[in-house]
Protein backbone atom coordinates (compact mmCIF):
# COMPACT_ATOMS: atom_id res chain seq x y z
CA UNK A 1 0.00 0.00 0.00
CA UNK A 2 2.83 2.41 0.87
CA UNK A 3 4.45 1.97 -2.53
CA UNK A 4 1.12 2.68 -4.26
CA UNK A 5 0.57 5.82 -2.17
CA UNK A 6 4.11 7.01 -2.79
CA UNK A 7 3.70 6.41 -6.52
CA UNK A 8 0.34 8.22 -6.56
CA UNK A 9 1.77 11.24 -4.74
CA UNK A 10 4.82 11.32 -7.04
CA UNK A 11 2.47 11.27 -10.02
CA UNK A 12 0.46 14.17 -8.60
CA UNK A 13 3.60 16.23 -8.07
CA UNK A 14 4.99 15.44 -11.51
CA UNK A 15 1.77 16.48 -13.25
CA UNK A 16 1.03 19.55 -11.14
CA UNK A 17 1.37 23.12 -12.31
CA UNK A 18 3.59 25.46 -10.26
CA UNK A 19 0.45 26.93 -8.70
CA UNK A 20 -0.83 23.47 -7.79
CA UNK A 21 2.52 22.69 -6.17
CA UNK A 22 2.26 25.82 -4.05
CA UNK A 23 -1.23 24.79 -2.94
CA UNK A 24 0.04 21.29 -2.09
CA UNK A 25 2.77 22.82 0.07
CA UNK A 26 0.28 25.05 1.86
CA UNK A 27 -2.02 22.07 2.47
CA UNK A 28 0.86 20.06 3.91
CA UNK A 29 2.04 22.91 6.13
CA UNK A 30 -1.47 23.52 7.47
CA UNK A 31 -1.94 19.80 8.09
CA UNK A 32 1.36 19.58 9.95
CA UNK A 33 0.48 22.56 12.14
CA UNK A 34 -2.87 20.98 12.98
CA UNK A 35 -1.10 17.76 13.98
CA UNK A 36 1.31 19.78 16.14
CA UNK A 37 -1.62 21.49 17.81
CA UNK A 38 -3.30 18.16 18.48
CA UNK A 39 -0.08 16.79 19.98
CA UNK A 40 0.24 19.78 22.32
CA UNK A 41 -3.41 19.51 23.35
CA UNK A 42 -3.04 15.78 24.07
CA UNK A 43 -0.06 16.51 26.30
CA UNK A 44 3.57 16.82 25.35
CA UNK A 45 4.61 15.11 28.56
CA UNK A 46 3.99 11.94 26.54
CA UNK A 47 7.13 11.30 24.47
CA UNK A 48 5.16 10.28 21.37
CA UNK A 49 3.20 13.56 21.42
CA UNK A 50 6.36 15.60 21.90
CA UNK A 51 7.94 13.75 18.99
CA UNK A 52 4.91 14.36 16.74
CA UNK A 53 4.83 18.03 17.67
CA UNK A 54 8.49 18.56 16.85
CA UNK A 55 8.42 16.49 13.64
CA UNK A 56 5.41 18.36 12.29
CA UNK A 57 6.78 21.77 13.24
CA UNK A 58 10.03 20.82 11.49
CA UNK A 59 8.14 19.77 8.34
CA UNK A 60 6.28 23.08 8.36
CA UNK A 61 9.56 24.92 8.85
CA UNK A 62 11.07 23.11 5.86
CA UNK A 63 8.07 24.07 3.72
CA UNK A 64 8.21 27.73 4.73
CA UNK A 65 11.95 27.92 4.09
CA UNK A 66 11.41 26.34 0.68
CA UNK A 67 8.57 28.72 -0.20
CA UNK A 68 10.69 31.65 0.93
CA UNK A 69 13.65 30.46 -1.17
CA UNK A 70 11.44 30.26 -4.28
CA UNK A 71 10.37 33.90 -4.17
CA UNK A 72 11.37 35.90 -7.22
CA UNK A 73 11.73 39.51 -6.12
CA UNK A 74 12.31 40.81 -9.65
CA UNK A 75 9.12 39.36 -11.09
CA UNK A 76 7.10 39.26 -7.87
CA UNK A 77 7.82 42.81 -6.76
CA UNK A 78 5.79 43.95 -3.77
CA UNK A 79 3.92 40.64 -3.47
CA UNK A 80 7.19 38.69 -3.18
CA UNK A 81 8.46 41.19 -0.62
CA UNK A 82 5.28 40.85 1.45
CA UNK A 83 5.34 37.05 1.26
CA UNK A 84 8.98 37.09 2.34
CA UNK A 85 8.05 39.11 5.43
CA UNK A 86 5.09 36.84 6.23
CA UNK A 87 7.21 33.69 5.85
CA UNK A 88 9.91 35.22 8.07
CA UNK A 89 7.39 35.96 10.82
CA UNK A 90 5.84 32.49 10.52
CA UNK A 91 9.28 30.88 10.80
CA UNK A 92 10.01 32.93 13.93
CA UNK A 93 6.63 31.91 15.35
CA UNK A 94 7.40 28.23 14.79
CA UNK A 95 10.46 28.52 17.00
CA UNK A 96 8.35 30.17 19.71
CA UNK A 97 5.76 27.40 19.43
CA UNK A 98 8.50 24.77 19.70
CA UNK A 99 9.72 26.26 22.96
CA UNK A 100 6.52 27.60 24.55
CA UNK A 101 3.83 25.28 23.12
CA UNK A 102 1.68 28.35 22.53
CA UNK A 103 -1.61 27.15 21.04
CA UNK A 104 -2.76 30.72 20.34
CA UNK A 105 0.31 31.47 18.22
CA UNK A 106 -0.12 28.10 16.51
CA UNK A 107 -3.75 28.88 15.65
CA UNK A 108 -2.76 32.30 14.26
CA UNK A 109 -0.10 30.63 12.11
CA UNK A 110 -2.69 28.20 10.76
CA UNK A 111 -5.07 31.10 10.03
CA UNK A 112 -2.32 33.01 8.22
CA UNK A 113 -1.47 30.02 6.03
CA UNK A 114 -5.15 29.36 5.32
CA UNK A 115 -5.59 33.00 4.25
CA UNK A 116 -2.56 32.80 1.96
CA UNK A 117 -3.77 29.49 0.55
CA UNK A 118 -7.17 31.01 -0.20
CA UNK A 119 -5.49 33.88 -2.05
CA UNK A 120 -3.56 31.37 -4.19
CA UNK A 121 -6.77 29.41 -4.81
CA UNK A 122 -8.51 32.63 -5.92
CA UNK A 123 -5.61 33.34 -8.25
CA UNK A 124 -5.92 29.85 -9.73
CA UNK A 125 -9.67 30.30 -10.34
CA UNK A 126 -9.04 33.55 -12.18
Amino acid sequence: MYKFTQSYLQNQVNQASPLDLILMLYNKAIGCLRLSKKSIEEGIEKPENLKKKVENLDKTLDILIYLKSCLNFEQGGEIAKNLNEIYTVLIEELFKIKVNNDIEVLEKSIETLETLKKAWEDLKRN
